[in-house]
């Protein structure tokens, strides 16, 4: 078989289905004319995605909209995807990029929990681990999985947490973390400035799902000397491309 063979009618559903979701809905005319397909082959396709309910009319108008079938089939397609297996790749190419030690994390209730970890080759060690739980208040990932939950959330779980001082900057007070995780997630990113331990800066990332969640965060952790400066810039925008990817890969966006 041929693995570069594509099916022409097959294109144009997924062109019909991608068209639907940058637009939201359109009419027939708008859909055949924007794609540049003939009426009746339009009218097919619409009326073939329209009975496998991967197209609908949007409410009581002429305007095709995207089917709720899709919504059942990402779901499911999520529900088969491993997280950390995806992850892996990606984490590596960012250890190999930066020499820096990377993880994955996700939240767990009040806690946080490693579920990757890879080494950095810099000069230092970390305490940290796969599986091990780690505190929200005083990490980068923490903040990350705290951010982008709603406020109802922040309300029912700040209570939760213990604000234990690690260092001389871990951040105690209920009123200064909201702050903070406000500014988080105004900038996308997190920063633990020496807040977990001394003389180690941690920058943390969002991973989004299909429908806009936060599943997990990723981080780069080293010593606070170098995270500084352009060289801090630097893994920043390395992070958020590693993020970005991922978040594709598991159907999501950083827009989300």
């Amino acid at each position: 078989m041929q693995e570069n063979y594509q099916v022409p009618a097959v294109i144009r559903a997924l062109d019909v289905l991608e068209l639907l979701s940058s637009q939201k809905e359109a009419t027939f005319t708008e859909i055949h004319t924007s794609l540049g397909i003939p009426k009746s082959t339009a009218y097919h396709i619409l009326g073939t995605l329209t009975s496998r309910g991967y197209v609908r009319f949007a409410g009581d108008s002429s305007k095709y909209s995207l089917g709720l079938r899709l919504v059942e089939l990402g779901t499911r397609s999520s529900s088969f995807i491993d997280l950390r297996t995806e992850a892996l790749p990606l984490l590596r190419e960012l250890v190999a990029k930066t020499k820096e030690t990377c993880n994955l994390g996700i939240l767990d209730n009040a806690e946080g929990v490693y579920i990757a970890k890879l080494e950095g080759s810099q000069p230092i060690r970390l305490n940290s681990w796969e599986g091990k739980r780690f505190p929200l208040h005083c990490t980068a990932i923490g903040k990350v999985l705290l951010a982008w939950q709603d406020e109802e959330k922040w309300t029912e779980t700040l209570p939760k947490l213990k604000l234990v001082r690690n260092t001389q900057n871990t951040i105690t007070d209920v009123n200064k973390l909201s702050a903070q995780l406000r500014l988080v997630r105004k900038q996308g990113w997190a920063l633990d400035d020496q807040e977990n331990e001394d003389h180690v800066r941690c920058l943390g990332h969002p991973v989004f799902s299909f429908d806009g969640r936060v599943l997990a965060a990723i981080s780069i952790s080293g010593l606070a000397t170098r995270f500084d400066g352009k060289y801090l810039l630097k893994l920043t925008q390395e992070m958020q491309n590693t993020a970005r990817r991922l978040s594709e890969n598991l159907g999501g966006s950083l827009t989300a």
